[in-house]
């Protein structure tokens, strides 16, 4: 991996809206096994938000990042902090901060803050990611 001599500067998008589709959440607990927990289909797994990431409104998060490269971000660590559960049919915004750090450029903090169409806090989550060239991320 190439790190750039200078990280970019925090990028923050949004707010951005979505929806809380109940195929959508099969589908992520199909993908990620959690469908084969004993839990209520219709319950959002709490890891469910990072998908939001893949929004196209938020994808800047790591267009400008992968460079000539082609570097693919790969999930290291994950936070979620909930003031309550989210639930199919729930509406909401989000807001989503970019950081890399200058010690360590290859790696990518996002923290997004979710709330729904009132303004009420659902919650708020942080992850790194860490930058790796296509053949070392396989």
């Amino acid at each position: 991996m190439t790190a750039p001599s200078t990280p970019p500067p925090p990028l923050r998008i949004g707010p951005v809206e979505a929806r809380v589709e109940a195929e959508a959440v099969a589908r992520y607990r199909t993908a990620t096994a959690i469908g084969g927990l004993v839990s209520p289909a219709d319950e959002v797994p709490a890891t469910f938000p990072a998908v939001w990431l893949w929004h196209p409104a938020a994808r800047s998060a790591f267009d400008d990042l992968s460079g000539d490269d082609g570097l693919i971000p790969v999930l290291i660590a994950q936070r979620f902090c909930y003031r309550r559960a989210l639930r199919v049919g729930d509406e909401v915004r989000f807001f989503i901060t970019r950081r890399v750090d200058p010690a360590a450029a290859g790696d990518v903090q996002i923290e997004a803050h979710v709330e729904d169409k009132a303004g009420a806090v659902i919650a708020d989550f942080s992850a790194t990611y860490r930058l790796f060239g296509p053949e070392a991320a396989r």
